[in-house]
């Protein structure tokens, strides 16, 4: 084809076959790339649909050192291609391509963010012919070669190998992406613009995100062709927050099943050139507010006003509360909290195998605008208590010492809490857990666990989540502190772990630590692993669960000689009970939180009666049985209502 100031370029489209006569595909149920063997290539679902598509490498003559792997686009929306360990996710994914000495046709394919990694397609195992496409290889030989097999372009192939002809380059300034926006009339823009982002210099990508807030014109230009994705409904809710922050309702999205493209391929991994630009707009709000909370909670209705009354007593302003398939009824009270504006409640649906947090994390850190207006977020279970040294009133005093020091999030040291025997049986699960549960574990008592943290993270700067620390864009700077100012470096993790920030290399509790309160008591570790096996604790649960390792779990912190009374929560109680009450004096929530207590005795008993029938006691070695003994004397009584 011609074009001017260009001469003539070919454009070219290939199927990828492995050097093990295997091809590279598109798994069509999320996008993910793999390595698929010739006879699975023509499987088909349930419906009659083909399980996998074939994977194209697109080349152009005039860059001869790229090739772009696509998904035939045949007007459908932009696809979300990813694939495992790689550092970005687009409709294209750009490659610098390495051809392969003595084998006409055959490539490796380079990182062009990093160009000592490279693709491999790893072998099949015996039981299926599909396997992970990887992108972290370090070496190029068998696995991660590629036979080019050329093939007929499609109309709509060949408009998008034009398209990219006429308009893709190394490169490109804020300008150049800003025109491209502007003035294209063509239906590939987000094509052209996700080959483009991985080769554009950070800086133009955070200058063009700017551009987008305060230019509608321009923004609209762009969303026109951004189908149906999670980040183009991140602009818009953004964009009609700034216009009115007080007024614009957090929850009114939501977080639907389909927001589960938000837990596909590696996490530190931009989803194209819109969700790029989203993360560097989003991190341009000023907040106005000091401190708020995010967490997913499932099943935990009897404990949850004392966390957010605790938590609004050392100074916690908002909690953004993300919950799925509960059957305590604790969505009666999440609701009737979110109704006085306590909380914000996200329902986020789920499906086996997907991933609550991390769907909730990234809709919260990519989606949802009014968490920006905080200048920091802590990210905690339902669980675990901020845990402030006297010498603090609020955790906002805590910070504004703290912001000596320029930071991004801060790595928080856990402490676990011990459990207690409830002597006044079920009546004891509705005293506040922070002031019956008073012994701190020691180190010794939970192996390497003492190590891990939680964060707290300046919510604008993040690009996910895991449940331990915040995901960060590695084109950006981000400092990521210890809670006594110095770097989280996270070098010498625990043995048979590599690096990971889920890990502090030392403890550093005087200031500020989290309080975690994981065992509580028998019967509530009982409950928890019924409860965490996603399974319905009344009517069916796996006593497989209650094995040799959950006793022994259990019986290690029970018998450990703990290290003193945590203190600096237990002498926060008036706060706490103060806020309770006030809580509870609102006749919707005491209401929701009586038919939350009842669900949870009755669902509990009966849990206890098939622990009982199912002679749990005899699957658990002798010396370790024990452990069951105060069941009986926790589960006497009931679980008392409030009078409203």
């Amino acid at each position: 084809m011609m074009l001017e100031g260009h001469g003539v370029v070919k454009v070219a489209f290939h199927y990828l076959e492995t050097a093990h006569q295997g091809w590279l595909a598109v798994r069509r149920k999320d996008h993910g790339i793999c390595h698929v063997r010739s006879d699975e290539m023509t499987r088909r679902d349930e419906d009659g649909e083909p399980l996998y598509v074939p994977l194209l490498a697109m080349t152009l003559s005039d860059q001869p050192d790229c090739v772009f792997l696509v998904m035939g686009p045949e007007g459908g929306e932009p696809p979300l291609l990813w694939i495992r360990h790689f550092s970005y996710r687009g409709a294209v994914l750009p490659f610098r391509r390495v051809d392969i000495v003595g084998h006409e046709g055959r490539i490796g394919l380079r990182n062009l963010l990093r160009s000592s990694l490279c693709c491999t397609a790893q072998p099949w195992n015996s039981q299926g012919g599909v396997n992970e496409f990887l992108g972290d290889c370090n070496h190029l030989m068998g696995w991660e070669q590629f036979q080019l097999h050329e093939v007929a372009a499609t109309e709509e192939l060949q408009r998008l190998g034009e398209d990219m002809a006429a308009h893709f380059r190394m490169f490109p300034s804020a300008d150049d992406l800003e025109q491209l926006i502007d003035t294209y009339e063509g239906s590939h823009l987000v094509w052209l613009l996700d080959a483009m982002m991985p080769v554009a210099a950070w800086s133009a990508v955070r200058e063009v995100g700017q551009r987008l807030l305060e230019r509608p014109s321009l923004r609209e230009a762009l969303l026109r062709q951004a189908g149906s994705s999670p980040w183009r409904d991140g602009w818009q809710c953004l964009a009609r927050w700034l216009e009115d922050r007080e007024s614009y309702p957090a929850a009114e999205r939501g977080c639907p099943l389909g927001d589960d493209v938000l837990t596909w391929g590696q996490a530190d991994a931009p989803a194209g050139f819109i969700h790029a630009t989203l993360h560097a707009a989003r991190a341009s709000v000023k907040p106005r507010k000091r401190v708020c909370m995010m967490s997913t909670i499932r099943n935990e209705g009897i404990y949850v006003l004392e966390w957010i009354a605790y938590h609004r007593s050392i100074g916690v302003e908002h909690f953004f509360i993300y919950s799925n398939d509960n059957n305590d009824r604790s969505d009666l009270l999440l609701k009737a909290l979110h109704d006085e504006g306590v909380i914000t409640f996200i329902e986020n649906p789920v499906q086996p195998g997907m991933s609550a947090q991390t769907k909730a994390y990234g809709h919260g850190l990519n989606v949802l605008p009014n968490i920006l207006d905080y200048e920091w977020c802590f990210i905690l279970d339902g669980d675990e208590f901020i845990t402030l040294a006297p010498s603090y009133r609020t955790v906002g005093e805590y910070l504004q010492g703290f912001s000596r020091w320029e930071s991004d999030a801060i790595a928080l040291n856990w402490k676990f809490v011990a459990s207690e025997v409830n002597r006044d049986g079920l009546a004891d699960l509705v005293r506040p857990l922070t002031q019956r549960n008073r012994d701190i574990v020691s180190r010794g008592g939970i192996g390497e666990g003492w190590r891990l943290v939680k964060s707290a993270v300046r919510p604008g700067r993040a690009i996910q989540s895991r449940p331990h620390h915040p995901v960060w864009l590695q084109a950006d700077r981000f400092t990521y502190r210890l809670s006594d100012g110095s770097i989280h470096s996270y070098r010498n993790p625990p043995p048979g772990i590599g690096a990971d920030p889920a890990f502090a290399d030392g403890g550093h509790y005087e200031d500020i630590y989290i309080s975690h309160y994981y065992y509580k008591s028998i019967i509530e570790w009982v409950w928890k692993y019924a409860r965490n096996s996603g399974l319905d604790g009344a009517m069916s649960f796996g006593v497989e669960r209650y094995a040799d390792y959950w006793a022994n779990a259990f019986i290690c912190q029970m018998n450990d000689p703990h290290e003193g009374q945590n203190e600096n929560v237990l002498n926060r109680a008036d706060g706490l009970l103060e806020e309770m009450v006030k809580l509870r004096s609102i006749t919707a929530i005491a209401q929701a939180e009586n038919i939350v207590r009842e669900t949870w005795q009755e669902r509990l008993l009966a849990l206890l009666d098939m622990v009982e029938e199912a002679d749990v006691a005899s699957r658990l070695k002798e010396e370790w049985r024990y452990v069951l003994d105060p069941l009986a004397e926790e589960r006497l009584g009931s679980i008392p209502l409030h009078q409203v």
